[in-house]
């Protein structure tokens, strides 16, 4: 019976994420983001990494998403003037994603209102959790995953 609990695991998790994914998209409507959640994940990376060189081709690997499905969001972005892209000048072939300084600064301006509504969103989704709780599911959380990234 110990395959019956993965699957709970499974399922639970699944479920998680299909509802703080929904939740994600109210706020995103709400603050009136121009940009669907999967092109907001680039966006949000790009944002958290301004200080770092960013590769097109890395962002499969640190979204975990494929090739293409990356290519068609880095696509997009360029149409909506979000992002640009330019020639590294050492490799031709590597090209730097950059987010436009008119999106860093949309971002900017709505950072105290994403994190009122991701507090709420928290505070919603640990309901009835002790601190202690909370921090317990944090830690829960990472190990699994840490564990599942072992090789």
């Amino acid at each position: 019976m110990r395959s019956m609990k993965i699957y709970n695991y499974i399922n639970k998790v699944k479920k998680l994420d299909i509802l703080l994914s929904r939740e994600i998209a109210q706020i995103l409507l709400r603050q009136g983001v121009p940009f669907p959640k999967s092109q907001i994940e680039v966006v949000i990376y790009l944002y958290h990494h301004q200080d770092q060189v960013v590769y097109q081709r890395d962002l499969p690997d640190v979204l975990g998403i494929t090739r293409p499905m990356a290519n068609g969001l880095v696509k997009h972005l360029i149409q909506k003037n979000a992002v640009k892209l330019i020639e590294d000048s050492d490799d031709s072939r590597l090209k730097r994603i950059k987010l436009m300084p008119v999106v860093i600064a949309d971002i900017d301006s709505r950072t105290a209102a994403f994190a009122k509504e991701f507090n709420q969103m928290e505070g919603k989704m640990t309901k009835g959790f002790t601190q202690k709780q909370r921090d317990e599911f944090d830690q829960l959380l990472v190990r699994a995953i840490k564990n599942l990234e072992e090789k």
